[in-house]
């Protein structure tokens, strides 16, 4: 049995924030929206990281939608009349999708022009334990048009939705001001509940999924639309957000909410106290002008609010390297949130995001820029993490932050599953770490510019035992000139490190090992292919192809002096 060291490069801190993933729940609450009674229509939009992936969609556990999907191509799923769950308590009345490999989904509802779109986050992203924020309609409308409005009591709160995505009993505390009430939930079953304004978190014995919605929230005169927003559970709690300018639009409020007295600051904000468990609707007056950096002195978890729209600001430390932004109208935008240092080097698609729009943001290394969207997009970073949004339509805006598929950066995309190295420590010839490497990864590392080489140096660097490694160099045996062996195929070695007197005479040997000694600068030299070595493994990173797929030939062949690709597709 051969010992394998798995050694994984981890960038950043906290925990790793993406939106995939093979399991998805969710509900379509009631949406009342602008021409009622018009019939609703519910939809999800399913995007498959990776080829031939199954999916199905069941509606109340009765399957409505099997298919398999290729990969970057999204999907929508229009669901049956009826989706819509109108009815307060327990329902089973659930959308659930599963699938074989990682996907993304968005839920899209709509009545005649109101549309409410909300990125459906896997299971694996539920939680334990939410702060419920305390926001009261009557107090909105007072907020937003300084008048009183009278407000029947069926609409005059939000409504919580929780939902269970296991197979098994699951039992859920709302924690109020006054007495605490308990509920059960069956498998795959959700519970919706009117708020009161007393309900301070949501606890559970297991994760839950846990969403926001008024049926109907005014926008204008006789007009309304709904609200859906799903909360991130406290874990995912931060003290640092950059809040977005939604599309030059006035009329919106920071609400801010936190389970331990916080202080709110920064922007043009007021600095204001929220004490805990508690919520309030803040001022931001220029924020219709630019973004805004705000600072809490706990974690709290922050929400811009305005009418017909929640939008859940991205914490600092859930910025992305890369996202899927989708869009469902011709008329979207996307706001882009980079360090200002390195702005200039976002990415859509394959393209260079070229503007002269950027704005800074005022006590942040940070600008944003708005840009037209005229479809689904790849918004991503070769050397840092970045913050997106989708809004669609100038009037009766709907839509927040876009998926994101890729914390780390990487310089070729969007990279699903990071570059890894397997360092096995059992000796073996060289053929026989060559077909060990193709057996469990992709290829017996050979370093292809300087950067590879680096990297490969501070894996090496981590082991203590002075022996030397196969790489993937060896002569030709007819020609007897150096190659590199990646998996099946064969490239000229456009890079060497060769110590002093290498390479050697074939004499010396066919095969080429390193010595993992940095004051010897790790370099190459010339070995009989039967001695028995430690080898190293490489697993190339596999990429989002929405926009264009990763050859072989474009992986470990990046421009070590550059943060951006080598070529263009």
């Amino acid at each position: 049995m051969l010992t394998i060291l798995l050694i994984t490069a981890m960038i950043g801190q906290g925990q790793s924030w993406d939106s995939y993933g093979i399991n998805f729940i969710t509900v379509f609450p009631e949406n009342i929206a602008f021409y009622y009674p018009r019939t609703p229509v519910n939809t999800l939009s399913i995007t498959a990281l990776f080829p031939d992936t199954k999916v199905e969609v069941l509606v109340s556990e009765v399957s409505t939608y099997s298919d398999t999907l290729p990969a970057g191509k999204p999907v929508n799923v229009t669901l049956p009349l009826g989706t819509e769950e109108y009815h307060l308590g327990s329902t089973s009345q659930t959308v659930r999708v599963s699938s074989t490999g990682l996907i993304v989904v968005q839920s899209i509802s709509k009545k005649g022009d109101s549309v409410q779109t909300n990125v459906v986050q896997p299971q694996k992203n539920h939680g334990t334990l939410y702060t419920i924020p305390s926001l009261n309609y009557s107090q909105m409308l007072n907020t937003f048009y300084q008048s009183a409005r009278n407000v029947s009591k069926r609409y005059s709160s939000f409504r919580l939705v929780i939902i269970n995505g296991e197979y098994f009993i699951i039992y859920v505390t709302i924690v109020k001001l006054a007495r605490n009430k308990t509920y059960t939930l069956n498998p795959y079953t959700a519970l919706q509940l009117q708020t009161d304004g007393t309900e301070t978190a949501v606890y559970s014995d297991y994760k839950v999924a846990v969403m926001m919605t008024h049926p109907c929230v005014e926008t204008e005169e006789c007009r309304c639309n709904m609200v859906l927003n799903q909360l991130y559970s406290d874990r995912l709690q931060d003290s640092r957000f950059v809040v977005p300018s939604i599309l030059n639009t006035s009329n919106f409020w920071l609400h801010v909410t936190s389970s331990v007295k916080t202080n709110a600051s920064g922007g043009d904000l007021e600095l204001s106290t929220v004490n805990a468990y508690s919520s309030k609707l803040l001022s931001l007056p220029s924020l219709q002008f630019e973004s805004q950096f705000i600072n809490t002195s706990f974690p709290a978890y922050l929400q811009l609010v305005g009418p017909g729209i929640i939008v859940e600001p991205i914490s600092q430390y859930m910025f992305s390297a890369c996202y899927l932004a989708p869009v469902s109208s011709t008329d979207a935008k996307a706001l882009i949130i980079a360090e200002t240092n390195y702005r200039d080097s976002v990415y859509i698609d394959g393209d260079l995001l070229l503007s002269s729009a950027w704005s800074t943001i005022a006590n942040s290394v940070y600008s944003s820029v708005l840009v037209p969207l005229d479809d689904t997009h790849v918004i991503w970073h070769p050397s840092t993490k970045i913050a997106v949004y989708v809004f669609e339509k100038s009037t009766h805006v709907y839509g927040g932050p876009a998926i994101p598929l890729s914390e780390n950066p990487d310089s070729l995309g969007c990279a699903l599953v990071p570059s890894k190295f397997d360092i096995i420590v059992t000796p073996q010839t060289w053929p026989e770490s060559h077909q060990y490497c193709k057996l469990i990864s992709d290829e017996l590392f050979s370093p292809s510019n300087e950067g590879a080489h680096a990297e490969m140096a501070s894996i090496l660097s981590n082991d203590s035992k002075n022996e030397r490694f196969w790489i993937g160099v060896r002569r030709s045996l007819l020609k007897l000139d150096w190659y590199r062996q990646k998996g099946n195929s064969s490239h000229n070695l456009s890079y060497t490190r060769w110590g002093n007197g290498e390479p050697g005479v074939a004499v010396k040997g066919m095969c080429a090992s390193v010595f993992p000694n940095p004051s010897m600068d790790f370099q190459w030299k010339t070995t009989h292919c039967c001695t028995l070595l430690k080898s190293i493994c490489y697993t190339r990173a596999q990429y989002f192809s929405l926009y264009f797929p990763i050859s072989d030939e474009m992986s470990n062949e990046t421009d070590s002096n550059s943060k951006v690709p080598k070529k263009k597709v």
